[in-house]
Order: C-alpha cells, then sequence, then structure tokens
C-alpha cells in the first residue's frame, strides 16, 4: 500500500507586517522526497505519527513536498503558487496511491485566497481522484467547507499546547488504513460557529477547554463515531472564515454525523461567554514578584507572539524591565539581527551600545538604547525536549545574550516562539533560577513551564497577536459574529 505524505504550510496573520515569501519557506522548514524522511522519522510530530504508523502496517510512504515557514504576514501568491506546483508535480510523478496523508496547517492566507489550504486540498482531489484524502490541521485551522468537502477526513490537534501532534499523525494513518481495508466508509459533518477565541481561552490545559475536550473525547467513544474535531480558529485573520468549527466523522451514516455535529456546535455555543480571560499589566506583575518568593513568574507576551505572526522585536516589556531595574530576569527572545552582529563584534566579556528591537514597526514598541554585556553568543542550535515537537531541532541563527543590570536579554538573528525551555538553558540560562521571564509566546510555553512555574500571568502588550479582538480593523470577517457584534444568532440562541 503506497500511501503519499507531504505538507505546504503557514499561519497567517493577516495583520502583520512581516511578509511571507518563497524564500522564508525555503529558509523555515524545507524538504523534498526522503529529506522528509530524515527530518521526521522518530519525532513527537504529526509527519513523525505518519512515518510510525505506515511502519506498523508495512505501508510505503511517497514523501512530497514538506515547506513550513514561521507564521507571519500574508503569504506572497506567487510564493504559494511555485509550492503548489512543485507539490502537484511531484504527486502527479508518484504512481500509483492508495492514499494521501496531508499535513496541513488550516489558516493560510495568500494575497489572492483567503483559503489557501482548501484550494490546495482540491487541487490533490483533481489528480487522485476517488483515492482516499485523510488531512490534518492545527487547533487554530480556520476551517472551510471547501476543505472538509475536498477531504474524506479531517482530524485536527485536540490541544493547545499542541502536545498530540503524533497521536493525531498516528490516528490519520490508522483510519486511512482501515478506510483501504474497507473497515471504515468515512461520513462527516461540518459545522462552522459565528465565534472567535483569543488563545489564552484556547488553551488545554485550564478551563473551559478542559471541559470541552472531556466532551470531544467522549463524543469520540460513541457508537459509529470515528472521530471528531473542534477547532478553535485562528482570529488573526480578517477572512470570511475565521472562527470556531466543527467536524464530526461516522462510519457509513451520515444522519448521525448531522446530529452530533450539531449537538457539539450547540454546546460550544452555549458555553461562548465562559472564553473569557484577564489580562495584566506589566507592572502589576513586577510588583508581584517583588511580594513573593517564588520562582520563576512567567509573562505571556502573546501579542508579539512569532507562533501567530508576530514581529518577535517588541519591547514593552523589556523597557518596563530596565526602567524598574527588576532582577534575576529574562527576555526571551527579541529577533534582531543587526544587534547580535554588533554584540558578535563586540566579542563576549565586552560591553556593546545597541538600539534593540523595535525595527520592524512602531506598533511593538520603541528601540531601546543600551550599553549591555555581552554574556554569551551561540549558534542558536539547539534540540527540542519538552512536549511539543521533541526530538526536532531548533534554530535561532546567531544568538547573543545581552546583560542589563539584572536583565538578560536573549538576541536571535531569526523570529522563533520559544516555547521549549530549551531555548533558555541552550545559552546557559536554567529557568528555574530565575524570578521573571517574559516569553513571546502566548499558550505552547505552557506544556514545558507549567510544572517548572510559580505563577504564569498573560500581560497586555501591543501587538498584532493581541488576545483583545476589538483590537482589530476587520473587513472581510463574516458578521455578525461574537464577541464583536452585539446580537449574533446560532440555533434558536440569540447572544446579546
Amino acid at each position: 500500500m503506497r500511501i503519499a505524505v507531504g505538507c505546504i504550510g503557514h499561519e497567517t496573520n493577516t495583520f502583520s507586517p512581516v511578509a511571507t515569501t518563497l524564500d522564508n519557506f525555503k529558509k523555515g522548514s524545507y524538504y523534498r522526497g526522503d529529506e522528509i524522511i530524515t527530518a521526521f522519522r522518530g519525532t513527537r510530530t504529526i509527519t513523525g505519527g505518519f512515518l510510525d504508523i505506515a511502519e506498523h502496517f508495512n505501508l510505503q510512504p511517497v514523501p512530497l513536498l514538506w515547506a513550513f515557514a514561521t507564521p507571519s504576514g500574508m503569504v506572497e501568491h506567487r510564493a504559494y503558487e511555485t509550492l503548489k506546483a512543485e507539490f502537484l508535480d511531484l504527486l502527479q510523478n508518484a504512481g500509483q496511491l492508495d492514499g494521501v496523508l496531508l499535513d496541513l496547517h488550516g489558516a493560510m492566507v495568500t494575497d489572492a485566497f483567503e483559503d489557501a489550504e482548501g484550494d490546495l486540498i482540491h487541487a490533490v482531489r483533481e489528480i487522485v481522484g476517488e483515492t482516499w484524502i485523510v488531512t490534518t490541521l492545527d487547533l487554530h485551522a480556520n476551517i472551510t467547507a471547501q476543505m472538509a468537502d475536498s477531504s474524506d477526513v479531517i482530524i485536527g490537534f485536540d490541544t493547545y499546547p499542541h502536545i498530540d501532534c503524533y497521536e493525531r499523525g498516528f490516528e490519520a494513518g490508522q483510519l486511512l488504513f482501515g478506510m483501504n481495508e474497507g473497515k471504515i466508509q468515512p461520513t462527516m459533518a461540518y459545522r462552522q460557529l459565528p465565534l472567535l477565541t483569543a488563545p489564552p481561552a484556547q488553551c488545554t490545559m485550564k478551563a473551559p477547554m478542559t471541559d470541552v475536550l472531556k466532551t470531544l473525547h467522549a463524543l469520540e467513544t460513541k457508537p459509529g463515531v470515528v472521530t471528531a474535531t473542534l477547532s478553535m480558529g485562528f482570529p488573526f485573520a480578517d477572512i470570511r472564515d475565521a472562527g470556531v468549527s466543527i467536524l464530526v466523522t461516522t462510519n457509513g451514516d451520515m444522519a448521525l454525523a448531522e446530529e452530533y455535529a450539531d449537538k457539539f456546535a450547540s454546546d460550544i455555543w452555549e458555553m461562548r461567554t465562559a472564553f473569557t480571560f484577564n489580562l495584566h499589566t506589566v507592572e502589576s506583575v513586577i510588583e508581584l514578584a517583588n511580594q513573593t518568593d517564588g520562582k520563576p513568574i512567567i509573562l505571556a507576551d502573546g501579542a508579539d507572539n512569532p507562533g501567530g505572526g508576530g514581529p518577535c522585536d517588541g519591547t514593552t516589556i523589556l523597557q518596563k524591565f530596565i526602567e524598574a531595574d527588576v532582577q534575576d530576569a529574562v527576555i526571551a527572545v527579541i529577533a534582531d539581527p543587526e544587534s547580535v552582529a554588533q554584540a558578535v563584534t563586540a566579542g563576549v566579556g565586552n560591553r556593546a551600545q545597541l538600539d534593540v528591537g523595535g525595527k520592524t514597526d512602531t506598533q511593538h514598541g520603541a528601540p531601546v538604547a543600551l550599553t549591555g554585556y555581552v554574556k554569551t553568543l551561540s549558534d542558536g542550535r539547539f534540540t527540542l525536549k519538552g512536549p511539543m515537537g521533541r526530538g526536532t531541532i531548533g534554530n535561532m541563527g546567531k544568538t547573543a545574550v545581552i546583560q542589563v543590570g539584572g536583565v538578560e536579554i536573549i538576541l536571535t538573528e531569526r523570529r522563533i516562539q520559544p516555547y521549549d525551555a530549551e531555548v533558555l538553558r541552550s545559552v546557559g540560562i536554567e529557568p528555574q533560577a530565575r524570578k521573571l521571564i517574559a516569553l513571546k509566546s502566548a499558550v505552547h510555553f505552557r506544556a514545558d513551564y507549567t510544572p517548572i512555574a510559580h505563577q504564569i500571568l498573560d500581560v497586555d502588550t501591543p501587538g498584532v497577536h493581541s488576545p483583545n479582538l476589538f483590537n482589530y480593523d476587520y473587513q472581510k470577517l463574516r458578521h455578525p459574529i461574537y464577541p464583536l457584534d452585539s446580537t449574533v444568532t446560532y440555533g434558536e440562541t440569540d447572544a446579546t
């Protein structure tokens, strides 16, 4: 049994000023053919799960193209078209196939297509005909009708932080095997809710999402149900279909799939007001730190999260830390190639005059002029050891640790979400030995940091990934939608 495997992936923040070009994909994660197997075998990733299930059932994986760029702004359409043509050419020449496993994100937007993944899956369908297509998507996928119509089964991540990537890839392969054996005839129902939610409320390590997961998993145990997905959506994409959606797949019983999808969607809608959260000022967190001996206290700087399209050079927290003369503090990370180069020129043990961060736009804070001690220089490469992506290689580019008073700043050449504690440890900083750690991450870091954190607080900083959805000027998003509109109806329930 021959199974094609591939990916073109991106999480597009249409409010981000950081352009996404073909070069971003090529310098991100870009593999062809057997390079995919080398890169992902033995990793806790979707494609790692694909490869392991293939080995389990003695399937032959046919690796095509795997390309993913760091989340950022709108994808240049010509970049997408180039990758798509390359992907489809490899698929066209792959020979006889018994199935296709697509490892996609579900929130890629180009300057011509709001639904790039829907377009890609449809194009794959046109080539493979009735051959089974199983698509995996991120929990932040903005799932469209076209994605659902073109796939036989869609399986989304259950968790955020995304610690179940491997399991969902493995599940996708299991289902595909069962479909080819004639044991599963998938019938999938799709529902889209008029609901936007922000990342802090989507975290499945705390309420209300812990309860939502219990409902989802209970649904998957019901007779006839093959799999079910709740996608919380990516609210930082100004497209018609941004937001929450639901998929329920049954074995040959569309009426049952529709019934369960309606019920689950209704349950989520009824609890819509539970998806709220509190943001803390940086000043209040500093005050809290001064009143407790516990450490570390984590500041989630989600508004400048590069994992959601932030430029990763915001300076709001850095400026406030320096002004307050905080001690035992770390900023991870600020992407600033210019400052890294100056630190390298100065050398370890010397002082460097730098204008740190604030170079992408004015929304995330101005450059901070400082004279800092060059404490560490690194090539920026490390192996992830936390629950997310364990075993894969992280690459920050050339990296410098600059110390200003009691604040250590990790400066990098590349935008990288520091959700794995190895980001700090790889440059000689032990997280548990620091009092305050500011991370440019919204939720993913919780998988690795929760066991060691004294407290985790979401801070209110400016940026293109701010969880305050009222900060955005949506032009293309469908309306009415909760919570942006005063009156929203779903089913028989009116939200006011």
